[in-house]
């Protein structure tokens, strides 16, 4: 059998279909991943096929400058002023940026690149002939190549994320801008449409999916490779904290969100260890971060939550379900509209705390911290959690369904 991924131009999108790959490659079966050529490298690293034909739109451009427009028209407040879309620096005022004029620019560069995607992965599908297509929560252009090959597609969510989600504030139901742009008088198409999910998300908290069939998996966690460093699994006399600075938390509203470098302070005045893990020009762009922080670059977040007691993140959902499938409990200062409804899905199972990270105070900062560490109901919270993902099945297990809905049609 031959499985098509089609992946977006954010890793963290699409890291929960690289288990997925694996089940299906150990199964005997064949799979190509179509991605950007930004991704081809890690997608290769983690052991599946790339097929580097997509343009790589800037998904940090577009982010900040969605959240510049959002700022400027007053639909959102920061604690300072939004970031430069281009040059990801801060501005000393909203006028520096001409958002109109980019807005217009960028969703003609967008509705070219929508368009450019859809006709390279539909070329490679009529090549390869898949029986099956797979698509990230961002990649529906798979599900219309499925649908013009006439063979079965299955989005791949993330976990905490639906099909038309309305309790994200986030229009889910825009129409394929592929059809829209390009082939007028062909039936549009709609995340409505989405017939099979396959969601990792906890059986308590399952997101909203319409009438699509839920195809329930364990979540596997995957953030990259990387090496256990000694430190990692060796006896501690004190808890360990890890505290997650992601792409969208620096690379969108900046390296200096108040709540973020609270937490860190509230950990250390607790006694914890604080391990923070970014990027390697996240690190550069921090700066100013107290001696006893242990600052890692690039570092496989699953790796390092097998030895940590608590987990204090952004809100996003790759934090959110890692900590989740690690039994640990965790703080989510959210920033973003989605995260900050990820969190308080999750929260309602007791293993999260769920603040607001643009408008947290330092007190409810520090309040939060002091119970992440102290009180024993959200780790025990964690661990049921944790003891409830695990009883879902693997992705092997998924192996003999999706084979079956190809024969089904």
């Amino acid at each position: 059998m031959r499985i098509l991924f089609t992946t977006s131009n954010w890793a963290g999108h699409y890291f929960c279909m690289v288990p997925l790959g694996w089940a299906l490659q150990a199964a005997g079966h064949e799979v190509r991943v179509v991605c950007s050529q930004d991704q081809a490298g890690t997608i290769g690293r983690a052991g599946l096929v790339p097929v580097p034909v997509l343009e790589s739109l800037d998904m940090m451009y577009m982010s900040r400058l969605n959240l510049y427009a959002r700022v400027a028209e007053g639909q959102v407040r920061l604690p300072g002023l939004p970031l430069h879309p281009g040059t990801g620096q801060r501005v000393t005022h909203l006028d520096e940026f001409d958002v109109a004029t980019a807005q217009k620019a960028f969703s003609q560069e967008y509705g070219k690149s929508v368009l450019a995607g859809y006709e390279q992965t539909a070329r490679f599908a009529r090549s390869w002939r898949p029986h099956l297509v797979c698509h990230d929560v961002l990649a529906e252009t798979g599900a219309l190549v499925a649908r013009d090959a006439g063979v079965p597609s299955v989005y791949v969510a993330p976990g905490l994320f639906g099909t038309v989600d309305e309790e994200l504030g986030l229009d889910l139901g825009l129409l394929d801008l592929v059809n829209n742009l390009s082939r007028p008088g062909v039936e549009p198409w709609g995340r409505e449409q989405i017939s099979h999910v396959i969601d990792p998300s906890p059986g308590s908290v399952i997101p909203p999916l319409g009438s699509a069939t839920r195809l329930p998996m364990r979540y596997v966690p995957y953030n990259g490779p990387g090496p256990l460093p000694e430190w990692a699994h060796s006896p501690r006399d004190r808890p360990r904290v890890c505290v997650v600075w992601g792409r969208s938390a620096t690379g969108i509203y900046g390296p200096d969100v108040p709540s973020l470098r609270e937490a860190v302070s509230a950990a250390l005045r607790g006694g914890a260890e604080v391990v923070l893990t970014a990027s390697a020009e996240q690190v550069r762009a921090l700066g100013g971060l107290p001696d006893e922080v242990r600052v890692l670059q690039d570092f496989p977040l699953d790796l390092l939550l097998s030895s940590s007691d608590a987990l204090i993140h952004h809100g996003s959902d790759n934090c959110l379900m890692n900590g989740a499938i690690a039994g640990v409990p965790q703080l989510a200062l959210a920033l973003a509209s989605d995260q900050i409804t990820f969190s308080r899905r999750l929260a309602r199972t007791g293993s999260v705390i769920a603040l607001e990270g643009l408008s947290a105070t330092a007190a409810q900062v520090m309040s939060a911290v002091d119970a992440l560490l102290e009180d024993p109901g959200h780790a025990g919270a964690a661990l049921a959690l944790r003891a409830e993902m695990r009883d879902a099945p693997p992705p092997s297990a998924l192996v003999p369904t999706l084979e079956a809905l190809v024969r089904l049609g």
